[in-house]
């Protein structure tokens, strides 16, 4: 069995494992050229009791910490993108529900999501809204026993799929951040309720992501998560699982370019040789696995800090999901050299972890954004006298 973190459950990787090495990496080059929804090796992973992770056991999760989660979805990410986005959206629907949804709420969608038998996604990302949630636009009236809900987000995983979506709205646009409400949207027969057609993508071609138009849309209150303005602190604790998501993948990236690449050297004799082109081919592969172990380290370390803190870790959690990400991208690209004019070759595999890894970078709030939080925590420690680290 391959060794791991110790707060890491070892069964449940190699579970993970047995459904990466008969579906998901079978599956995976079809998926990309075809852009073809993943709908196979999600439904395994739910039928080997994976389907979402930090879920209690009582409610279909396999109760898991989340540096065994964050190792899961590495290992997917490393064999394939697009399962891993989707994967990953199934517990980013599931958790808000969990952490504010009434009991009813809870038991009527958690299982289900757990199980794979509804898809979920979660909707915050504006055309003119982004990071900045001031600025949303979507708003839901309050309208006796129903809101009225109208407005469009873009840039939605799974949307196109979703029987359930996790929406934050604004009840109050002159409360800015205070008025933000999430919501419980169940798709099926919406009125109003409109999907735009899966855009296409430089790479996670498989992870449908759309628009969702909605034009007064009605639902019952009872749809509402939490009182009306507990949306933006609900968001603030999504976003910080969904940032360790993305680390997971940028991880999983790297390690799907580099062992891709050393099995394209390997099967050429390039690991074994002593000319010099080789040495500095084995030179730079010893680069690259010391970078991966290091941010492996890292990524486990913050998730292991997220479970044990009272306090949520903000900075830790930007700086890990910035660290990582980028060397996704960055491994991948280097990978993609040193294979030389095999680099762009879809055989090889290393070209379509290059283009999954990028976007990485960009959604669950930019890299950008998280150097903002993380100067930000850099400047509190310093006025406090306490060392930024």
């Amino acid at each position: 069995m391959t060794r791991v973190w110790p707060s890491v459950d070892a069964l449940v990787i190699k579970a993970v494992d047995a459904v990466i090495d008969h579906t998901i990496r079978p599956l995976a080059t079809t998926v990309d050229e075809d852009a073809t929804f993943p709908a196979e090796a999600i439904a395994e992973l739910a039928r080997e009791g994976l389907g979402v992770m930090l879920m209690p056991s009582a409610l279909g999760g396999a109760d898991t910490s989340t540096a065994t989660y964050a190792e899961a979805l590495a290992r997917i990410s490393a064999a394939c993108g697009s399962t891993s986005t989707v994967y990953m959206t199934q517990m980013h629907c599931a958790h808000p529900i969990h952490l504010q949804g009434s009991p009813e709420q809870v038991e009527k969608w958690v299982p289900r999501l757990c199980s794979g038998t509804a898809v979920g996604s979660i909707a915050l990302t504006e055309p003119g809204a982004g990071s900045d949630v001031g600025t949303m636009r979507t708003l839901a009236r309050r309208d006796g026993d129903d809101y009225v809900i109208s407005g469009e987000k873009t840039f939605i995983s799974n949307g196109d799929r979703a029987d359930v979506v996790v929406l934050f709205a604004s009840v109050d646009f002159a409360k800015d951040k205070h008025g933000v409400t999430a919501f419980l949207v169940e798709t099926e027969g919406l009125e109003g309720f409109t999907v735009g057609r899966p855009m296409k993508k430089l790479g996670q071609t498989g992870a449908s992501t759309v628009t969702l138009a909605l034009q007064d849309c009605r639902i019952p209150a009872s749809s509402r998560l939490g009182a009306e303005g507990d949306g933006y602190p609900l968001l603030l604790q999504s976003v910080l699982r969904s940032r360790i998501s993305a680390a997971a993948q940028g991880l999983g990236f790297a390690e799907g370019a580099y062992d891709a690449t050393v099995t394209w050297a390997s099967e050429r004799g390039l690991l074994s040789s002593r000319a010099s082109a080789a040495q500095d081919l084995q030179f730079e592969l010893s680069r690259l696995r010391g970078e991966i172990t290091s941010a492996r380290a890292m990524l486990m370390s913050v998730c292991d800090t997220v479970d044990s803190s009272d306090e949520e870790p903000v900075a830790e959690v930007s700086l890990v999901k910035m660290h990582c990400t980028a060397l996704g991208t960055r491994v991948s690209a280097t990978c993609v050299e040193l294979l030389g004019m095999d680099g762009d070759k879809v055989s090889v595999g290393v070209e379509r972890r290059l283009r999954d890894a990028k976007i990485a970078e960009i959604y669950d709030g930019t890299n950008q954004i998280q150097s903002v939080l993380v100067a930000r925590d850099i400047n509190g420690a310093a006025k406090a006298g306490r060392p930024a680290r």
